[in-house]
């Protein structure tokens, strides 16, 4: 299946991807029960894991401009997932994509807890495009945590990548755990109710946006897009 992953991944490449990632079913045993490869589509074997970059600068900008970013970012990945999954389709193969980001089926409102139907940074931490870091980010060695995700699952046989031997929050970095107002991340985790608590702001003409962004902000590994050599 080496011909048709080689063709696939150009083929995301050139429909805008930043990055792509081959996960095989078999790396998702410990994901939660319902939100397997498996339970998106029986008889899969493989995870298409891709990253698109956000812009950096909208880490330092007003947060309307960071908000529309996401917006814009989860569309592509959206639309990069289904042309992906058509592709695949026209290969003889069956695909689904997976929603970049809400709505979610899962949510436990006791708690403010949303559950996609598969976790993106855990697709693509499968997939070799990055490690999780201490903020339950996706950080990967070329963008840092300014990547957004989606991930299409397949019941064709792609050839896996290998999974990546890297310690993201090296020297042992708290920068983020410190940055949080709400002290809502403990290492590898975050509490969402706390998240979420700051994460969102009510515009006073009515829409609510995605303000916070402070532990991305702070994240040194996303300093190489500026210009800096880690």
């Amino acid at each position: 299946m080496t011909a048709i992953v080689e063709r696939l991944k150009q083929y995301a490449v050139n429909l805008g991807a930043d990055m792509v990632g081959i996960a095989s079913v078999d790396r998702f045993d410990k994901a939660p029960m319902g939100h397997q490869p498996e339970d998106i589509l029986p008889g899969s074997r493989a995870v298409i894991s891709c990253a698109v970059r956000i812009p950096a600068s909208t880490l330092d900008g007003s947060p309307t401009a960071y908000h529309r970013a996401l917006e814009i970012v989860h569309t592509q990945l959206d639309v990069l997932a289904c042309k992906i999954a058509l592709f695949i389709e026209s290969e003889g193969g069956s695909a689904i994509p997976v929603p970049a980001d809400e709505p979610y089926r899962h949510w436990e409102s006791n708690r403010s807890y949303g559950r996609g139907d598969l976790s993106h940074k855990h697709a693509a931490q499968a997939a070799g495009l990055g490690r999780l870091g201490k903020n339950s980010l996706l950080i990967t060695p070329q963008h840092g945590n300014r990547v957004h995700l989606v991930s299409v699952v397949t019941d064709v046989n792609l050839t896996p990548d290998s999974i990546l031997d890297w310690e993201p929050c090296y020297n042992g970095c708290t920068l983020c755990i410190q940055a949080c107002p709400a002290e809502a991340i403990e290492e590898g985790q975050v509490e969402q109710a706390l998240c979420r608590s700051v994460m969102f702001e009510r515009l006073p003409k009515g829409p609510v946006i995605e303000s916070c962004r402070a532990c991305r902000r702070v994240c040194p590994a996303g300093v190489t897009l500026r210009g800096a050599n880690l």
